[in-house]
């Protein structure tokens, strides 16, 4: 039963997010336009830029052979670059390309598409990019046999009325699949800290947390986040855009908060910014804190000591006291982190670094 475009149109947006449903989304087309062979293929200038997305009736062995060396010598892949005619939105088919007899004269047709078995194309640029942070430009073709007849005008039009969807839904796949695979990197850099990080939504839900965090706030996250104590406290006060900070539980774990970004309107009708929550091992208390503020401003060495006494509360006389410096040395490393962390004064830096005057001492969670 040939399948009809209603069809595909419901079944493309489905397959969004799903890898594996593209490979059915180019054999319904194949179905709908009668080619007995498609696949989605990445178009570019080198060997690793011909790779294969999703397939229908097209074997590995000819993928590999076409991606390893056909490409170079396929005359509907050099005439339409030449000629211009891989443009967004353009649906050809092979005979626009070259003719049908300058096509069979090519060692391309009688070596390579014969094996598949080809010869009649239809091709739809669906994607071009200027730049590697688009989607790469890709093309969708389809094909028939010998002896079958060729596609026209006709076929064409019938992908044409597909076109759209096709073009929509397989950018919003891979927006979705280059967001996964930022977030796998993310979340795996994340888990390689020593300290733990953890994001809170403005409706005061845990979003991610790293490795660590889940380790050492085991106690805080039994029933959920806690709605009372300090703990709570120094969440509530950075989704107003105030840092905070805090010791938990029996290990006196040490808890840094920081608003990490505009405040929204959750649909408790709350004003609240997403925080992010910085928890250190006692025992390395407060260098992991100091390490991830120092990284993350990409502070000197130098400008890097301050920071476990700023988190502490210290003042610049106390500072140059403890490290043995001047104070105008002290003055000018100061400035310097004001500088690169967008401050202009010590209160100001110190609530961006996510201390209080006086770090809160919690008995229990």
């Amino acid at each position: 039963m040939k399948t009809d475009a209603q069809s595909i149109i419901y079944c493309l947006y489905d397959a969004v997010g799903r890898e594996e449903a593209w490979s059915d989304i180019v054999k319904m087309l194949c179905n709908y336009l009668d080619a007995n062979i498609g696949f989605f293929v990445f178009i570019g200038q080198g060997q690793y830029e011909q790779d294969f997305y999703a397939t229908h009736n097209f074997s590995e062995t000819c993928a590999k052979e076409y991606s390893e060396y056909w490409w170079q010598h396929n005359i509907w892949l050099a005439t339409g670059t030449e000629k211009g005619l891989f443009v967004k939105g353009a649906i050809l088919i092979g005979t626009e390309h070259v003719s049908t007899a300058e096509l069979k004269r090519t060692a391309f047709y009688r070596d390579f598409l014969v094996t598949m078995p080809a010869e009649h194309l239809m091709t739809a640029t669906m994607l071009e990019s200027s730049n590697a942070f688009e989607t790469p430009p890709m093309t969708l073709n389809f094909f028939r046999p010998p002896g079958a007849a060729a596609f026209n005008q006709t076929d064409a039009n019938a992908l044409r009325l597909l076109y759209p969807h096709i073009q929509r839904a397989f950018s919003l796949h891979w927006e979705w699949r280059s967001m996964r695979e930022q977030l796998v990197t993310y979340h795996a850099s994340l888990d390689s800290m020593d300290f733990g990080v953890m994001f809170i939504n403005p409706a005061r839900r845990v979003q991610h947390a790293n490795r660590t965090a889940k380790s050492l706030a085991a106690d805080i996250l039994l029933n959920g986040l806690p709605i009372t104590g300090a703990v709570a406290q120094c969440i509530d006060a950075a989704a107003k855009g105030e840092g905070g900070a805090a010791v938990f539980g029996k290990a006196r774990t040490m808890l840094l908060t920081l608003p990490v970004s505009a405040p929204v309107r959750n649909t408790a009708g709350e004003t609240r910014a997403s925080v992010m929550l910085i928890l250190v091992d006692p025992e390395k208390r407060p260098d992991a804190a100091a390490e991830f503020v120092s990284n993350a401003f990409t502070l000197s060495k130098a400008e890097a000591r301050l920071i476990p006494l700023l988190l502490q509360g210290k003042t610049p006389a106390e500072i140059a006291q403890i490290l043995e410096l001047k104070m105008p040395t002290v003055r000018s490393q100061l400035s310097n982190i004001f500088a690169k962390t967008g401050t202009t004064r010590q209160q100001e830096l110190i609530r961006l670094l996510g201390a209080l005057p006086k770090v809160v001492e919690v008995n229990s969670a």
